[in-house]
């Protein structure tokens, strides 16, 4: 015991000579070395109060990220997580903490410091909404923090996820209008979506009878146009369905879109053109019937606009047509955009000849005229062929009956001979000298010489 004293004190005596000989050194009582000693002191004495006197504070900390306990729910059951029900400010999936603690520590205080885990209070195996307790804890246990609500009750929705597919079955077009005054009118909206697929909640998909396609317009047209559609999803009733946690799919890379068609209508003359006509051969003689005479065109105004006075039903070769009746049936053939306003299938056109007559003519060039026609080029063209017999005219008896081979004229169409040279066979129009009503049945060719 007396042994344990004397060690005592000794230790004592020599901590005293080391402490008075670190003092009693030259530079303990430097300047500089004073002051830095003095400063360290403050800081040290600084944190010191900091730590022990700094008031208490609160900080709300946001965003802190919320976890839902679901391996078990989807491994056991196939139930995944949906939304949170409540309280609606969670379904972000986070919150904000309100803590409490000396002010130095909360300065330091980040999101990341806090957890912020829910697990289910009883156990889940079917689609529903549920009982969760939302537990808020500090990660670091070196921070010194009251938290004022570290639990919390919230409600999780759980379903299957299913897919289904849909046909657009319907397209509006909201608030589009055309002026009253106009000859306007409204085609039928239309989407460039055929079809839409839907992901989500087995409960949402199923409240889905049917999806169409809106765009709000809400303006007057007078010509078509395009707008950026929405895709809607509609009960059995037809009203229009909230389902925020579906996922939409469509057979489109682009905008969903909603195009408006704007139609105009005018009424047009029918008409046919002809071929192999001879250069003097006037249609308008010719006792036709064309059936419709007219033809009323729905189209956009653009398209309507750029159509000619006449519809041509059609082209009928001149050189075919015989004594008697001769019907031809054309198909109505109108360009993309453009429809009769009345249901009409063909054009029938009759060219009745019955009263004209048909009568064999021998021409040779020293009586009737050869002639050049529709040469463009620069060579010399001259007849190889000097006479054609055997050249059938057709025209109102009361002409032909009076006709002379001297009045019937031989024309060879050199249309597309322009670099040929030599000797070569073209087709050869026949008329009939001041006469414009006839003309020659079948085809005759000659031989001309280029060059």
């Amino acid at each position: 015991m007396g042994n344990n004293k004397k060690g005592g004190r000794g230790l004592l005596v020599a901590a005293y000579r080391k402490v008075r000989g670190f003092i009693n050194r030259p530079w303990f009582y430097n300047k500089k070395f004073l002051i830095t000693l003095s400063v360290i002191c403050s800081v040290l004495m600084w944190a010191t109060l900091a730590i022990n006197i700094s008031p208490v504070e609160t900080k709300t900390v946001s965003s802190v990220p919320i976890t839902i306990n679901v391996d078990t729910i989807k491994e056991n059951f196939g139930l995944d997580f949906v939304d949170i029900i409540s309280p609606e400010s969670f379904r972000k999936m986070e919150l904000d903490v309100k803590v409490s603690g000396r002010k130095y520590l909360l300065t330091q205080l980040t999101a990341n410091d806090f957890s912020a885990v829910a697990s289910a209070n009883k156990s889940i195996s079917k689609p529903g909404s549920y009982d969760f307790t939302l537990l808020v804890t500090c990660k670091n246990p070196m921070l010194d923090v009251k938290i004022e609500q570290n639990s919390q009750q919230i409600y999780v929705k759980f379903d299957r996820f299913v897919e289904k597919e849909f046909t657009v079955s319907n397209v509006k077009a909201v608030g589009a209008t055309i002026p009253t005054d106009s000859n306007l009118t409204m085609g039928t909206p239309y989407t460039n979506v055929n079809n839409v697929s839907v992901y989500g909640p087995e409960t949402e998909v199923n409240q889905s009878d049917s999806v169409i396609v809106s765009a709000d317009i809400n303006k007057e047209l007078t010509d078509g146009e395009t707008f950026d559609g929405t895709i809607l999803f509609l009960n059995e009733n037809g009203d229009q369905l909230n389902l925020a946690h579906l996922t939409v799919g469509t057979d489109i890379t682009e905008t969903v879109s909603v195009t408006i068609p704007i139609r105009t209508s005018k009424e047009f003359k029918v008409g046919v053109t002809f071929k192999n006509t001879p250069s003097n051969f006037d249609a308008s003689k010719l006792p036709i019937v064309i059936s419709p005479s007219t033809l009323t065109i729905s189209g956009s105004p653009d398209a309507i606009n750029n159509l000619k006075e006449t519809y041509t039903a059609g082209e009928i070769d001149i050189s075919k047509l015989r004594k008697g009746t001769n019907t031809y049936h054309f198909d109505l053939s109108l360009s993309t955009g453009l429809e009769p306003a009345e249901k009409v299938e063909k054009i029938k056109v009759d060219i009745d000849l019955s009263k004209y007559k048909v009568e064999s003519f021998d021409v040779n060039a020293s009586q009737s005229k050869f002639d050049i026609i529709n040469y463009t080029g620069t060579r010399k063209v001259t007849f190889k062929t000097k006479t054609i017999d055997n050249i059938r005219i057709i025209g109102p008896a009361y002409v032909v009956e009076k006709l002379k081979g001297s009045d019937i004229v031989i024309e060879a169409d050199m249309k597309g001979m322009e670099t040929v040279t030599g000797k070569c066979t073209v087709n050869a129009l026949i008329s009939v000298k001041n006469r414009s009503n006839c003309w020659a049945i079948g085809n005759y060719q000659v031989d001309v010489n280029i060059g």
